[in-house]
């Protein structure tokens, strides 16, 4: 076999995937500002120049490992698997879904967090949220048309969220460890009496 110095693009992948990995474990672990992007790169087995040369710099580095965090595409075979014939019960799952993926990346969320607080220019749009926030605000306006929710469904989808968000990181002030599904089913069952039709 002859090699022409090109990577195979499983191989890219395969290196990016490294890449980030490290990027989340150290980024969650020592900030962003207590991380260089040679001890990433160390981490994750490769130089430094291999790091720069797919992401770029840093802060390019710390969009793609937030938008990868997200889980865009999981929410959305998630959302489309439901089963779609009880309303409430749909809505438990989602709202398990969500929780777990939050507490997943929890982690992840706080160096957002961070960043955002930092307030620096330069901090990257985190559009993965934004996304999954479109993608339930699609699936509250199908509810809408089928005469199950009332309201703007744009904001039920950001109130639905923004209750589990809140859940999420206010867990450790309610000493909740471990998600407690009677909880997340009261909060399910509030929400649905302000917007079941």
């Amino acid at each position: 076999m002859v090699s022409t110095g090109q990577r195979s693009h499983a191989g890219v992948e395969e290196t990016r995937g490294k890449i980030l990995a490290a990027a989340r474990e150290l980024f969650e672990r020592n900030g962003t500002r207590g991380t260089t992007t040679r001890e990433v790169a160390e981490r994750a087995g490769v130089n430094e120049a291999t790091l720069f040369r797919h992401f770029g710099s840093k802060r390019a580095l710390l969009d793609a490992m937030r938008e990868q965090a997200c889980g865009v595409d999981e929410f959305r075979a998630f959302l489309a698997g439901l089963p779609g014939d009880d309303f409430a019960a749909d809505l438990r799952a989602i709202a398990y879904f969500i929780v777990d993926s939050m507490i997943g990346k929890r982690g992840m969320m706080c160096v957002s967090l961070a960043e955002d607080a930092a307030g620096t220019d330069d901090a990257p749009e985190w559009r993965g949220p934004s996304q999954i926030h479109q993608d339930l605000g699609s699936y509250f306006a199908a509810k809408a048309q089928a005469g199950l929710v009332r309201g703007e469904p744009a904001f039920a989808a950001r109130y639905f969220m923004g209750m589990f968000f809140s859940y999420v990181v206010g867990r450790k002030l309610w000493n909740s460890a471990v998600p407690d599904r009677a909880t997340l089913d009261g909060i399910v069952d509030l929400f649905l009496n302000g917007v079941s039709a």
